[in-house]
């Protein structure tokens, strides 16, 4: 008989102690599980605004290269460019346009006029912003066999390389861009 009741004992269940500590965990797992879901969230939201700003840059990157990889024309020094070239698609114009890549206020700008000679020469320039939140910017130019330079005349020897430095605050990376100007045999010898 003795048996039987401690058999009976402990059939009966868990104790009200033993529910109440297993709920109070149950309660902390789901805090934690909460939490770490709403971390993750927020990192997934920063990071596409991450990628989007870095999609924006590697874009004007791919717009400065075919700019100045097919212009002609370059005049410029460290803080803007000068070339002759026609616009991107997207600008939707056509002909050819003195364009000149510089920054001004933080912001980097390309700015473009028709290629006129004459009175319709002093039209004003029409500006896009291609990036906002610039901290530094440089260019630089490699004419053979002097090497790097900061200034590059017209008229002169066009440059083989052209190298545009730009820092950006916020935590965004420019990566290098260094372009080839495509230029035909006879400008490679030139002057």
């Amino acid at each position: 008989m003795v048996e039987r009741r401690h058999i009976e004992k402990s059939s009966g269940g868990f104790t009200l102690l033993e529910l109440l500590i297993a709920i109070a965990i149950l309660g902390l797992i789901l805090v934690a599980l909460t939490d770490g879901v709403r971390f993750a969230g927020q990192a997934w939201k920063i990071q596409e605004r991450r990628s989007a700003r870095q999609g924006d840059l590697d874009a004007v990157q791919n717009a400065l290269r075919q700019l100045i990889a097919s212009a002609s024309g370059f005049e410029g020094d460290a803080r803007s460019l000068r070339f002759v070239n026609t616009l991107p698609v997207a600008l939707g114009r056509g002909g050819l346009y003195d364009i000149e890549l510089r920054t001004s206020a933080g912001r980097l700008q390309l700015a473009w006029k028709p290629h006129f000679k004459g009175p319709a020469a002093a039209q004003t320039p029409r500006e896009i912003e291609l990036v906002k939140g610039v901290t530094g910017f440089e260019l630089e130019y490699y004419i053979p066999p002097g090497g790097w330079q900061h200034v590059l005349k017209a008229g002169v020897r066009p440059p083989a390389l052209v190298r545009v430095d730009l820092q950006l605050g916020e935590g965004r990376a420019w990566p290098p861009l260094v372009v080839a100007p495509m230029l035909d045999a006879s400008s490679r010898t030139g002057n």
